[in-house]
């Protein structure tokens, strides 16, 4: 399954069992982030072992994007699925701001940056 705009792109790569968004996603409401959830949980449900969610090279994610991923978290957590992994860029801000509190909504979901400097001050990571 895939979404492709001219703004953005998301899309679950079974052979690595990732799903991949890029882009910006400026969408209205939690309504409009339909298609990303249906992606998300197509991810987990395909994935052989840990599922990893790459946003290195998501821009920008309004809230309703953020409680989206969030409340696909808090699903997996309470159905006890899939170990997850979610793989942020420090240099993105929103996500060296946001994508730390993951963490906090399941502890076994680990978040990763793989480009983190000792400069780089990102709270809870």
């Amino acid at each position: 399954m895939e979404v492709k705009t001219d703004e953005y792109a998301a899309s679950f790569i079974e052979a690595e069992n990732t799903v991949l968004m890029t882009g910006s996603m400026r969408l209205q409401n939690l309504a409009a982030y339909e298609e990303i959830k249906k992606i998300l949980k197509d991810g987990l449900d395909r994935s052989q072992g840990q599922l990893t969610i790459d946003i290195r090279g998501l821009n920008f994610l309004n809230s309703s994007g953020i409680t989206t991923i969030s409340l696909f978290i808090i699903e997996a957590r309470n159905k006890k699925t899939t170990p997850m992994r979610i793989l942020g860029s420090a240099k993105i801000s929103w996500q060296a701001k946001s994508a730390a509190n993951f963490h906090k909504l399941w502890n076994e979901i680990i978040v990763d940056f793989p480009d983190k400097t000792p400069e780089d001050n990102i709270p809870g990571v």
